[in-house]
């Protein structure tokens, strides 16, 4: 009969249990035993059933909060730099091994899979995370999106998007690609993919669910959007955001924002590779450092990230700071475009009238000089990297699809292309009626202005070719991310001299320059941190040094007598090119702090233009060996710096912006 009634009270619990507020456990019981007609139990049982419910009580309550709680767990890669057939492939699959073999909801990949982007790499990778069992999100890193033979094509064609967005366990993940694109900078956020990020966070995000943000490059200082990356964030309520990049788990804050860089596979000193599990609640985040082969041990950070003061003590980037715009105040700056997508390409001008460029989202415009208005606009596929050459009312440039295409540049019409079958990035240089431009198919093209007709092709080049080539009386010289240098026949296409750094690694490669000649030299610097000097004949080094720590960014003189280059810490030399050995003729310190953007150094009349990372350019006067003025236009690579007879320097931006200056101005 007892243990009738028990039940009968378990049975009618749902239906009074909002009578928990009770004065006290034996008035809770008595409303039980009230509404299962048993109130006249003694009062032991009463006292008895009073600490039986109270332990009920507690387990269902326990019960509740268990049911409702946000629980999942896991793994999280970064910074693979796998390359085939390699340690670094093999420990990849071992790490992949034993995660099918831990309690993980799914695997996110963090960026850097490879080391230089290639085909190949990526096919090693995507066979590797192929085995996992449960599934896996991945992202791009800057040397998928550097480097890249297909300027990013198969890693789309492979993972189906360099983006992604999911619901999984009461969290919503939200990753995005950082950059940089096809050339050496700080990370960028696409002005299209901002957008898209606001789109999906405004209508995608499910009630009551938690926020997480995964990318490549930490959402600080290296990445250049950063505080329009956050806001963004913040406004939809992310509660923490994951990345990779720096190779260390690492504990950040991210403008507010909990921040976790994951470790790489190799870390450190070890040379055991392993990963990190991460493991998510409702209001904590518990990450791992595992070690392939050993357990997780404890959790090398743990962090309610619902508190602001779990990161309060940790530093905070600087916002951009503009300030130095204000020591200038009588600059003329004209703002000609601000575009809505990014721009990866820099200007070309036609009769100082009419300025072209393309954009990330493979629109290609002419903007008039005088009115800023668009007279033209053409659409090609997919983001245009390779800057527009110049010759006559025609003008040549690449696309990502493959072609190398002529373009009349008052109308816009297109008037032939080239079918390469493979991603064009370079940059043409035109003379006499000819183009002499370096085709995605990793050859090298002379082709006819008017009709593109294809004067000889150079199909020895073994890897891609992103630079822009110099013209000498008789040859045509480039650099490709093969480790050479290349000087062809300018009528025959013939190879005369290829010449290498003595250095295997092809991140150290001529991939990305502009090599300048005069006189009987040929000058370049690369990756390498070494300046230069060959002979334009033969290919022989006459001199090169890395007393300056150059990179990709030179120029000349318009009387050849000297080489300009800017260094990777504040300054810009210049270099004698008629001497036999390295005679530094001047340097200039032109504060721009520490600068990897490969924009060439530009000189006009009495002045030498710098560009950094950071959107500034800077003007400087030779003969008085002081800077004249500086801009920060914005917060973005400068993709290249051009002049035009009538005083401007035209420049554009990755952000999205082409901006013009008066260049001359007293001083």
């Amino acid at each position: 009969m007892v243990e009738k009634n028990y039940i009968k009270i378990y049975n009618y619990f749902k239906s009074i249990y909002k009578f928990v507020r009770c004065n006290t456990t034996s008035d809770l019981i008595k409303c039980f035993l009230t509404a299962a007609g048993m109130q006249r139990i003694t009062g032991h049982i009463i006292l008895f059933l009073s600490k039986l419910l109270l332990l009920f009580l507690l387990f269902v309550s326990a019960t509740i909060t268990l049911t409702g709680q946000k629980s999942i767990t896991f793994a999280l890669l970064a910074d693979l730099h796998v390359n085939p057939a390699s340690t670094s492939d093999t420990n990849l699959l071992r790490i992949v091994d034993e995660i099918n073999s831990q309690e993980v909801d799914f695997t996110i990949v963090a960026g850097d899979l490879t080391n230089t982007g290639s085909d190949a790499e990526l096919e090693a990778v995507k066979r590797a995370l192929d085995r996992l069992l449960k599934p896996c999100h991945v992202l791009p890193g800057n040397h998928e999106t550097n480097w890249s033979e297909s300027a990013g094509l198969s890693f789309n064609r492979l993972w189906g998007g360099d983006r992604f967005f999911f619901n999984n366990g009461g969290f919503t993940f939200i990753g995005y690609n950082t950059g940089p694109f096809m050339k050496m900078g700080d990370g960028l956020v696409k002005h299209e993919d901002l957008l898209w990020l606001e789109r999906q966070l405004k209508s995608r995000i499910p009630d009551n669910n938690i926020l997480i943000s995964i990318c490549h490059y930490p959402l600080s200082e290296g990445l250049n959007n950063w505080p329009e990356i956050t806001s963004i964030l913040k406004s939809s309520g992310c509660r923490l955001a994951f990345c990779g990049h720096g190779h260390r788990l690492s504990l950040y804050n991210f403008d507010g924002i909990p921040g976790i860089m994951g470790r790489a596979v190799i870390s450190g000193n070890s040379i055991i590779p392993g990963y990190n599990i991460v493991k998510l609640r409702n209001d904590s985040v518990f990450v791992y450092n595992k070690t392939l082969g050993t357990g997780a041990g404890e959790p090398a950070i743990k962090i309610n990230y619902m508190n602001q003061d779990a990161i309060a003590t940790l530093p905070v980037s600087v916002i951009p700071d503009y300030s130095v715009n204000d020591l200038y105040p009588g600059l003329k700056v004209r703002e000609l475009v601000s575009d809505t997508a990014s721009i990866f390409s820099g200007p070309c001008l036609v009769n100082d009238t009419i300025l072209v460029y393309g954009n990330s989202a493979g629109s290609v415009k002419g903007i008039s000089t005088a009115s800023g208005k668009t007279i033209w606009q053409i659409s090609v596929p997919g983001p245009v990297y390779s800057t527009p050459a110049a010759s006559g009312q025609v003008i040549v440039l690449g696309t990502v699809d493959g072609t190398i295409t002529g373009i009349d540049a008052v109308n816009g019409n297109i008037k032939w292309s080239i079918n390469t079958g493979r991603p064009v990035l370079a940059e043409g240089i035109a003379e006499g009626g000819f183009v002499y431009i370096g085709g995605g198919d990793r050859a090298f093209y002379k082709v006819n202005v008017l009709n593109g007709k294809v004067e000889w092709r150079f199909d020895e080049v073994e890897g891609l070719i992103q630079g822009k080539p110099a013209l000498t009386g008789l040859s045509v010289v480039f650099g490709a991310w093969d480790t050479h240098l290349y000087s062809l026949d300018k009528n025959t296409g013939t190879l005369r001299w290829k010449w290498n750094n003595g250095k295997p690694q092809k991140l150290y490669s001529p991939g990305n320059i502009f090599p300048a000649y005069s006189g009987d030299k040929i000058f370049l610097v690369a990756p390498d941190r070494y300046m230069t000097a060959l002979d334009v004949k033969t290919g022989v080094e006459i001199w090169r040094t890395n007393r300056h720590q150059v990179r990709e960014s030179m120029g000349i003189s318009p009387d050849g007598k000297n080489v300009y280059a800017k260094l990777m810490n504040d300054t810009v030399i210049a270099v004698s090119a008629d001497e036999r050995y390295p005679v530094t003729k001047w340097a200039i310190n032109a504060g721009f702090g520490y600068e990897h953007n490969p924009c060439p150094v530009v000189s006009e009349e009495n002045l030498v233009f710098a560009a950094t990372r950071e959107g500034v350019i800077v003007a400087l006067d030779p003969g008085k060996e002081n800077v004249v003025w500086k801009y920060k236009a914005g917060n973005s690579s400068v993709n290249k710096v051009i002049t035009d007879k009538s005083g401007m320097v035209w420049f554009t931006l990755m952000e999205g912006k082409v901006v013009g200056i008066e260049k001359i101005i007293n001083h």
